[in-house]
């Protein structure tokens, strides 16, 4: 891992590892920033009411951000530090040595801050955390322990009793927390560029793309190939509380294993290794080899993460000129881990004179069976000169029945949601409410059907 991302270190400093627009029918790098967003949520319903639950208070609630809040507060992350350094590096003299600094000092911050708070490992760990804080089971994110290079990290002090409650009478969010961090850098790649492809904001990604796409990718094959039962076992070795024990060890370990068990009781893992509490930890050798087959299948999956021109820092194809201006395109595939198998999804945008919409076409998959969706939605519409903007997204799939990973049978489900800004020149409040079916979306932890509802203020930094 480490070699991986020293390469994609050292490729990211070249000016020519990717160009950020077409114009006309060249290829011409730019070096302006575009509209800059930053998204403070300050209401999220019923994550936060949830979170209030959990920890028995209103401020403490924003201790348990849920998915929505956490993966606006990493793209905030991620958005501001980008920014900052490409403001604060600048050679009038040498465009060169202007982009090859930016380059190196935004890719030095990634690496660095991969495994700090409101990085891409706090994201992961949150993403489990919200499906638990979901059924009123505190935790802790031990990425906001001191950790650099961390072979693992846990979320701990769950109860036994309460894993065991979550599995035994809810098993496809059970599932679905298995898979959870595995999500969570999905949504983050997949954020950050429509960000940026609708708003131009020309940051230098390209790094952060490719050490999150390598992260899964990595994750996922060490899971498959048994990589990580050595240091399961070491951990078990040395973790003689519960508080201590991670909720689950290995992710994709666990994930597949319940979905090729799903009548087994969490009490059914045994005992132990040190007598106290339940084992946690599924190693290889506990998965059926059907199991083992298709999470090797899931993990060939992971290339799907990669093929995206915006990979390679082409955000923004120019498709057409009108004399009303231009049309601008691009498209990203997506690998999803899903609470009943995966998500293989390509998404489609456009961006036009006086609109911006974009498109996913999914096909869901579990054991052996293929279901499909389609999601399209519109991003920042303009009213009453531009005064008050207004986007949505509406949704429609057949998905495994009841979630189930060996079923043929399909449910119909969908989502619709709408979003209303108020324009300024500084701060943008929002509001967003929406409906959703049963089944499963990415970044909404609420597997049942329901209502959502989220409101907050979008800062704009740059222009």
């Amino acid at each position: 891992m480490k070699k991986t991302l020293l390469f994609i270190l050292l490729l990211s400093c070249f000016p020519a590892f990717g160009q950020q627009a077409f114009d006309n029918n060249l290829v011409r790098p730019t070096d302006e920033l575009g509209q800059i967003y930053l998204d403070m949520p300050l209401l999220t319903l019923p994550a936060q009411a949830d979170a209030y639950r959990t920890t028995g208070g209103f401020f403490r609630s924003y201790l348990n951000p849920g998915m929505e809040n956490s993966l606006a507060y990493s793209t905030d992350l991620y958005t501001a530090a980008h920014f900052g350094l490409k403001k604060a590096i600048l050679f009038k003299n040498s465009q060169f040595l202007t982009t090859f600094l930016q380059r190196m000092a935004i890719s030095v911050f990634d690496v660095v801050y991969m495994q700090q708070p409101l990085g891409g490992s706090w994201l992961h760990e949150e993403y489990h955390r919200a499906v638990m804080t979901k059924y009123g089971v505190n935790s802790y994110n031990e990425v906001l322990d001191p950790h650099f290079w961390a072979s693992s990290i846990a979320v701990s002090h769950e109860k036994d009793e309460d894993l065991a409650m979550i599995c035994n009478q809810h098993r496809p969010d059970f599932v679905r927390l298995m898979s959870a961090g595995h999500e969570a850098i999905v949504d983050l790649n997949r954020t950050l560029q429509a960000n940026g492809f609708f708003y131009h904001q020309n940051l230098d990604n390209e790094v952060l793309y490719w050490m999150h796409s390598m992260q899964n990718l990595i994750y996922v094959m060490s899971c498959a190939n048994g990589g990580g039962d050595a240091g399961m076992q070491e951990r078990n070795a040395i973790e003689k509380t519960i508080e201590s024990r991670d909720f689950t060890g290995m992710d994709m370990n666990a994930w597949i294993y319940e979905l090729c068990y799903p009548d087994r009781p969490y009490e059914a893992r045994g005992l132990h290794p040190s007598g106290v509490g339940i084992n946690r930890y599924i190693l290889s050798d506990m998965i059926p080899e059907e199991g083992k087959q298709y999470l090797r299948k899931q993990a060939g999956l992971e290339i799907f993460n990669f093929v995206s021109p915006m990979m390679v820092g082409f955000t923004r194809f120019r498709l057409a000129q009108t004399d009303a201006g231009a049309y601008y395109g691009n498209f990203a595939f997506r690998h999803y881990l899903t609470a009943f198998g995966s998500d293989v999804s390509l998404d489609l945008y456009l961006q036009a004179p006086k609109y911006n919409v974009y498109s996913t076409v999914h096909t869901y998959h579990n054991f052996d069976h293929h279901f499909g969706g389609l999601e399209v939605g519109l991003v920042d519409y303009p009213l009453l000169d531009n005064r008050m903007q207004v986007g949505g997204t509406v949704m429609g799939w057949v998905q495994p029945k009841e979630m189930a990973f060996k079923t043929a049978s399909g449910s119909v489900g969908g989502l619709v949601k709408t979003r209303l800004n108020y324009h300024s020149r500084v701060v943008d409040p929002y509001a967003e409410l929406g409906w959703k079916s049963k089944g499963w979306v990415a970044g909404n932890v609420n597997l049942d059907s329901g209502f959502f509802l989220r409101a907050g203020l979008r800062w704009q930094i740059g222009r």
